[in-house]
């Protein structure tokens, strides 16, 4: 854990500049570093969590889509989920394997696959959505309802102000 200093800055109030290291922990400062270590704990909290780790987080998030928005296609849930089409279609075939989706041919496009979650598909979205929602909910629960919140809102704008930089740009517009 890092340490924090108190400085008496002009007004007198803390500063979130304010961070003094533990020997060792160069790089408590680096957001992108704590971004990742986050994710690297969310996704061990959900799978140790939600459906007995038998599905991950981005493949729960892209059956939650379907189970949206039938009749989407591979490029669409790409940008709703901001990956690239290598890694969409990857993750489309393995939950095909396990028969929660199906892809068909678009008739009015045969260049274009339509996906579409199957009722087993569904069932494990709907069975294990109280799940998912308490893993959200323990992962924010260092923090107070307000600063949940405030935390939700800034990593909100700080994907959206930084989306283009990505190597696959998130949809904004259908978030």
């Amino acid at each position: 854990m890092q340490k924090r200093k108190v400085s008496n800055n002009n007004s007198g109030k803390k500063s979130a500049n304010d961070v003094t290291q533990q020997p060792g922990h160069i790089i408590w400062d680096r957001p992108g570093y704590l971004v990742r270590r986050l994710h690297q704990i969310h996704v061990a909290m959900f799978l140790e969590n939600v459906a007995q780790g038998d599905i991950t987080p981005i493949q729960f998030g892209l059956l939650s889509i379907l189970s949206n928005n039938p009749n989407i296609d591979q490029f669409t849930i790409g940008e709703q989920l901001g990956l690239d089409r290598a890694n969409v279609t990857g993750i489309l075939k393995r939950l095909e394997a396990r028969k929660l989706i199906a892809r068909v041919v678009d008739p009015n496009n045969r260049r274009r696959k339509i996906c579409l979650a199957t009722p087993k598909g569904l069932e494990l979205v709907a069975k294990h959505d109280h799940e998912m929602r308490e893993c959200q909910r323990r992962l924010l629960s260092p923090l107070s309802v307000q600063d949940r919140k405030l935390f939700v809102d800034l990593l909100s704008r700080l994907v959206e102000g930084n989306n283009s930089r990505g190597r696959t740009a998130l949809k904004l517009n259908e978030i």
